[in-house]
């Protein structure tokens, strides 16, 4: 991810919008390229981001692309430098973090990565919400199966945790790499055009099938206050690559984005817009540089819009009461040359059903599922993460 956001910050200072002066990384040693190239642009490097933030007294504006459990901490510190933000999703763990931020952020200098906010594709469906063109929202339904290597669990030490060294994690496909698609479900709901709703009670199910201290497959469903529904269902665990589908259900008719974000329908005929934009990622960090420099009332995400998703996944811990193992007579590893996975047969098929109906995997009568309980989260300022026994 460092690499993107480096790339992504490349191209905006061609376009003349930023100036790349430093960054910060431990591991030079692992990235003497990298660092070399940049050294050669006159980027300075350091091995810290305190002594960053101590040397570089002309900053404006940080990202920071790093590990989960490093987010609080680092965000605290630039907001207390007065920088503006571009925080990598997710936030941070916890609602009590998040709490904290949101009282240090008085100047709304913070800015969240959710990229798909700013899809164009996914604009359309609020829209369509928005203007009514759907009738009542009733429901919003998510799903996804993206698998997860072997090599992407070793690739870090945090990977696949609920904690490390004292700090929350909570890694896995709902609380990172399809994060984006919570948030998004927390957009879509509100009715304002740039808002972001917050559900009243969310109800989970997570699960592990590879040997990892958190989660690999996760089902969450909620309500908002409205009465609109929610369902998102999302796996790690499958050896089939299901594309990501977001589908609002309104009372006059169905609209929907699938195929990862690269078509959009309804069944209203409404018109299509245009083929989606290629690149999220610079749309994202284009909006970020454009409201830190004043051109632009708000940044596609803020830290308070938040508020919504980190709610909904804490909510879900507590609902599920821990992680559930899979049994190995449910699942198998498959190899992909030098790489390898889990597969839980017949998950990815359950992921559709599940997050196209409301259902959780007990519901669908899942031979390894197990009932969980709503939770309410009127309240919730605080949760603890404490990690269940590994699977064997």
């Amino acid at each position: 991810m460092g690499a993107a956001h480096v790339e992504t910050l490349r191209t905006l200072e061609s376009e003349g919008r930023v100036r790349l002066v430093s960054v910060a990384d431990p591991f030079a040693d692992r990235l003497a390229e990298t660092k070399g190239a940049l050294e050669g642009c006159g980027v300075r490097w350091y091995s810290d981001f305190e002594a960053m933030f101590r040397e570089e007294r002309g900053l404006d504006a940080v990202s920071i692309c790093t590990p989960i459990p490093l987010h609080f901490r680092m965000t605290k510190a630039a907001i207390a430098r007065g920088l503006f933000v571009y925080l990598e999703k997710p936030p941070v763990p916890t609602i009590q973090q998040l709490g904290e931020l949101l009282a240090l952020d008085r100047e709304r200098k913070v800015a969240v990565g959710f990229q798909m906010i700013g899809s164009r594709l996914v604009r359309q469906l609020k829209r369509w919400r928005v203007d009514g063109s759907l009738g009542e929202l009733r429901a919003i339904r998510v799903s996804a199966a993206w698998p997860r290597s072997d090599s992407y669990y070793q690739r870090a030490g945090w990977a696949g945790r609920v904690t490390l060294d004292g700090e929350p994690v909570f890694d896995g496909p709902a609380t990172n790499a399809n994060a984006h698609l919570v948030h998004t479900i927390m957009f879509l709901a509100s009715e304002d055009m740039d808002g972001f709703a917050v559900p009243g009670e969310v109800e989970a199910e997570l699960y592990r099938a590879r040997p990892i201290e958190s989660y690999d497959v996760a089902v969450i469903r909620g309500r908002f206050p409205t009465g609109v529904e929610f369902s998102c269902a999302v796996a790690h665990a499958t050896e089939a690559h299901l594309p990501y589908r977001i589908e609002l259900v309104g009372a006059k008719g169905r609209a929907w984005t699938g195929h990862n974000g690269d078509t959009v329908g309804n069944d209203l005929g409404l018109p299509i817009p245009p083929a989606p934009e290629r690149d999220l990622f610079l749309i994202s960090y284009r909006g970020f540089v454009e409201y830190a420099a004043g051109d632009r009332p708000r940044p596609y995400s803020r830290l308070e819009d938040a508020l919504g998703y980190v709610l909904a996944t804490n909510g879900a811990w507590l609902s599920s009461s821990g992680i559930g193992t899979i049994p190995a007579a449910h699942k198998r590893t498959y190899t992909q040359g030098d790489d390898g996975g889990f597969d839980v047969p017949g998950l990815a098929g359950w992921v559709q059903a599940a997050g196209g109906t409301g259902k959780c995997f007990s519901d669908l009568g899942v031979p390894w599922a197990r009932r969980s309980r709503k939770v309410s989260l009127d309240g919730l300022r605080r949760i603890d993460f404490e990690p269940t026994k590994e699977a064997a």
